[in-house]
């Protein structure tokens, strides 16, 4: 199975080698790569360039293409424009700052080949911190054991809200590109827009699809301070509601209900980490309360 690698790039200057590095010495490479720099400001181009050279010899057969966007326009525009030119029967995201290890393409197009898997979720490797995800333990009464890795999951939409899943961290997800026609990323929000577009991809398959979880280490994602993630903010109004709570708050539909809950409990969490003061986490749990609560309260019923 063809299988292409969307990279979105913006200043990642200290890690875009050592990423190409993980695709060249991959065991079976990629048939397309698609770097899409959103207008890095630092030598991220310069650094890409130079290790798309080295490594030449590794990429013979891969068709690479390095798109340069002329103004900074976020990561899920990036990736929205690699699937538009993607070609592969497969296709995947991997981010600037993290890497593949060497067995990772040739075992996940085996595994999507001969067990007819249409979404498989990786396991991830946080460096430097060395810690492994998902934990399974919550959730693995939910699947059903393929070997002593692989993992059948038969409600994803159901497992996707457990709050130790964790699906789109770090892009460690492989689809088949036909269940991603219609859908693409929100662009203008920068906090779990990931789970909010496999969410909606997921709810898009077909019953007879089947999605399941490689449980071993596939990407080492780096733990980078200054990223979407590990910003810190100076004012409660700057913690902006997730896309997914504001799209399905007057949802009846229970995986909505659920996801909600899970999604604002590591809202609540990220806050409570991340704003400065105590006066700021009392005023955002103050203008946030009704919404907290009616999600705590979906977050409880799923976990009874």
């Amino acid at each position: 199975m063809k299988h292409t690698v969307v990279i979105p790039l913006y200043n990642k200057e200290a890690f875009i080698y050592d990423t190409i590095r993980s695709l060249a010495f991959q065991e079976k490479k990629a048939s397309q790569i698609i770097i899409v720099d959103d207008f890095s400001t630092d030598q991220s181009m310069f650094l890409l360039k130079d290790a798309l050279s080295f490594f030449a010899p590794q990429f013979l057969l891969t068709d690479v293409e390095v798109i340069e966007l002329k103004e900074n326009k976020g990561p899920g525009h990036a990736r929205n424009l690699g699937m538009e030119l993607a070609t592969g029967d497969l296709i995947s995201f991997l981010d600037a700052d993290d890497c593949y290890t060497s067995s990772c393409l040739k075992e996940v197009g085996l595994i999507m080949e001969q067990e007819n898997i249409d979404v498989l979720v990786l396991g991830i490797l946080l460096i430097p911190s060395d810690y492994y995800l998902p934990n399974i333990q919550s959730f693995k009464k939910e699947m059903t054991s393929l070997s002593n890795e692989l993992f059948l999951i038969p409600d994803i939409l159901h497992t996707i809200s457990s709050p130790d899943f964790i699906m789109g961290v770090g892009s460690n997800v492989v689809i088949r590109k036909k269940h991603l026609e219609n859908i693409r990323y929100e662009t203008n929000v920068s906090l779990n827009e990931g789970i909010d577009f496999w969410y909606r991809v997921l709810k898009s398959l077909k019953n007879e699809s089947r999605a399941a979880l490689l449980n071993k280490v596939c990407i080492e994602v780096r733990e980078v301070e200054g990223s979407l993630s590990r910003i810190k903010y100076s004012n409660w109004k700057e913690l902006k509601t997730p896309v997914t709570i504001e799209r399905y708050h007057k949802s009846k539909d229970k995986y909505d209900q659920q996801l909600m809950g899970m999604l604002s409990q590591r809202w609540l969490e990220h806050a409570m980490e991340r704003l400065p003061s105590w006066y700021q986490k009392m005023l955002f749990l103050i203008n946030h309360s009704q919404s907290l609560i009616r999600n705590w309260y979906y977050f409880k019923k799923r976990a009874n």
